[in-house]
């Protein structure tokens, strides 16, 4: 549950203790208090994954992932109260998104996805400046939309075609602080709330003979899951030793080993021999993974910005990185178990453009990491090396209204 915009994202989103844009909502509210004109603000993000799983050096699993999606928009208006001033925003933002098509090639079967949507929050959020070195800010959100899922499998001796809809509501709240102890360091703390989210979900399955004749089919709707979404908490620190160069450095964490969803429940095969129940409920499971090892994810990011300055021009040039520990656990070969933590590794980039009053930026992002699967009955000496590759481009533009 990260924060969004290119300005954050080419830091590498080392943004917690100087948000001092319109995306400052997403990450710590406190940093609205920097807004002292009505502005309005876009972004969206363009993505692509390929995770290839090797197996004694042959590539035996592939899968591929791209798409594009909004990443967040706001209206903001500065505001004062009493001797305090900052400004208060309304704003939308996609936290999850589910807007891609992803292939998984493997040796007996090719699945294809297609998905369609994503978990969006809507906000009302307010940061103030207190004092010369405090800053708070309030941001509630209100979750919904969900996703569409359509799920082919082909090549196989059992091709099969599901069908989910999946959708969520639900309010939870991020409340944020800045201290300025002095006037170049900053130092930032931010917690967002855990919160149960009620779910409405549908499912549709056939299942297919190798002729493509359809042997069954099954469906069902319930409304009566939800989901506990996690506690997340973050501290970061910004210094600016000399004005146009700013150094950042954040942690953050979520709690998501307690993540659950309840009353979830799947589709069995619907061919012969037809299972007895046509829908097989789960009463709780670990949420994303639906696997018993999740554990909790943590972030350490790093990023600079620097801005040159060239008479009326101001070109900032940005750059960061960042660890990102996964919330499923993988194959340690030492102890022969599911007990390692994989961690993946990013570095970021970005740069930005002011023209009138309009600023444009842009930032990249890339991702990878390897980790180790438990090696298969069929072959019970080999050891699975899974590798991620990721890449994101984010585009944000403001309209500041002076």
């Amino acid at each position: 549950m990260q924060g969004s915009g290119a300005r954050a994202w080419g830091m590498a989103g080392a943004f917690l203790a100087r948000p001092d844009d319109a995306t400052a909502a997403s990450w710590n509210p406190a940093g609205l208090s920097y807004l002292r004109i009505p502005e309005v603000s876009v972004a969206v993000v363009w993505g692509d994954l390929d995770s290839p799983t090797r197996t004694a050096g042959q590539i035996t699993t592939d899968v591929n992932q791209s798409g594009q999606s909004p990443d967040f928009a706001a209206a903001t208006y500065p505001i004062s109260i009493g001797s305090a001033s900052g400004a208060v925003q309304l704003g939308f933002q996609r936290v999850i998104s589910f807007d891609y098509d992803r292939t998984i090639d493997q040796e007996l079967a090719l699945r294809t996805i297609r998905q369609s949507g994503g978990f969006d929050v809507l906000t009302l959020a307010s940061g103030l400046q207190v004092s010369n070195t405090l800053r708070f800010g309030l941001a509630i959100n209100r979750w919904w939309n969900g996703y569409e899922q359509s799920f082919l499998r082909t090549q196989t001796t059992r091709p099969s075609l599901q069908v989910v809809v999946f959708r969520i509501s639900g309010w939870s709240f991020i409340l944020g602080g800045i201290w300025s102890p002095v006037e170049s360091l900053n130092l930032g703390a931010v917690f967002k709330s855990s919160f149960t989210a009620d779910v409405e979900l549908s499912r549709e399955r056939s299942d297919f003979d190798e002729a493509g004749r359809l042997l069954g089919s099954a469906s069902h709707e319930s409304d009566d899951l939800e989901i506990d979404f996690p506690i997340a908490f973050g501290v970061g620190a910004s210094w600016r030793p000399i004005s146009p160069l700013t150094l950042s450095a954040d942690y953050t964490r979520t709690d998501w080993s307690e993540s659950t969803i309840r009353s979830y429940f799947v589709l069995p095969p619907q061919r012969p021999p037809f299972p007895t129940e046509k829908v097989v409920t789960l009463d709780e499971l670990p949420y994303p993974s639906l696997i018993a090892s999740q554990v909790d994810t943590q972030q350490v990011r790093a990023g600079v910005e620097y801005v040159v300055l060239w008479g009326r021009v101001r070109w900032p040039l940005r750059a960061g990185f960042f660890t990102d520990r996964q919330l499923v656990r993988s194959y340690d070969p030492a102890t022969r178990t599911n007990s390692k933590i994989p961690t993946l590794y990013g570095l970021a980039t970005g740069t930005g453009i002011i023209v009138g009053r309009v600023l444009a930026d842009v930032a990249y992002v890339y991702e990878w990491g390897d980790y180790q699967e438990a090696p298969t009955a069929a072959a019970p000496g080999v050891i699975p090396m899974v590798s991620v590759r990721s890449h994101r481009i984010f585009v944000s533009f403001i309209y500041r209204h002076r």
